[in-house]
């Protein structure tokens, strides 16, 4: 396995959120075993598990969106400086705003979901019917540092009102008959959630 260990530890230092890498390498053995080669991600933040996934699966190409500016731009020079400009096409946009015409790729085998986790569903909603039918979405941070079990004692109430909006996606896509959906108590808590085949 490949590591961008400066990377990650500076993101770590300055608190940007980056998945932690148990996570990854959970998702990027998932996307082996299913033969991905290409894969959606809603939130760049510094680049860093765009360049994990195409530095350590063959053939692999993401195609990803960032709001933030500054993260944007630190993305784009991480992406240069490793020489992934090919496997890497970043967009500088809010997600939700975003215009579906302007991907490049086509054909996702995958969505990963790491951005404003208040509008989880939303995002779900928008791309998952890009994903092939026998694709998959991972979304990190299911359980928000285990605060999702324990909801009551959050004193800070703007933390109470995002972790309520994590548990609501969660119960919201567990419930959905048309979706398939397990959870893996790695990292922070992540959900694969399948299509189902009718």
């Amino acid at each position: 396995m490949k590591y961008f260990k400066e990377l990650e530890l500076s993101a770590i230092n300055r608190n940007i959120p980056i998945m932690q890498r148990e996570g990854l390498e959970f998702m990027i053995n998932v996307f082996k075993e299913n033969n991905y080669h290409c894969c959606l991600e809603i939130g760049s933040a510094i680049g860093y598990s765009a360049m994990m996934l195409v530095s350590n699966i063959a053939d692999f190409k993401v195609e990803t969106i960032e709001l933030n500016d500054e993260r944007y731009l630190e993305a784009l020079e991480n992406i240069s400086d490793n020489n992934l400009k090919d496997q890497i096409i970043i967009h500088h946009d809010d997600a939700l705003q975003f215009e579906i015409n302007n991907l490049v790729l086509n054909n996702f085998d995958c969505l990963f979901i790491d951005a404003a986790k208040a509008q989880y569903q939303k995002f779900f909603e928008k791309y998952m019917p890009l994903i092939s039918s026998n694709g998959i979405c991972i979304v990190d941070n299911l359980d928000f540092h285990g605060m999702i079990f324990d909801i009551d004692n959050i004193k800070n109430r703007n933390t109470k009102q995002l972790v309520k909006k994590i548990k609501r996606f969660k119960d919201w896509i567990f419930d959905n008959e048309q979706y398939e959906v397990t959870y893996h108590s790695v990292g922070d808590g992540i959900c694969v959630i399948r299509k189902r085949v009718t």
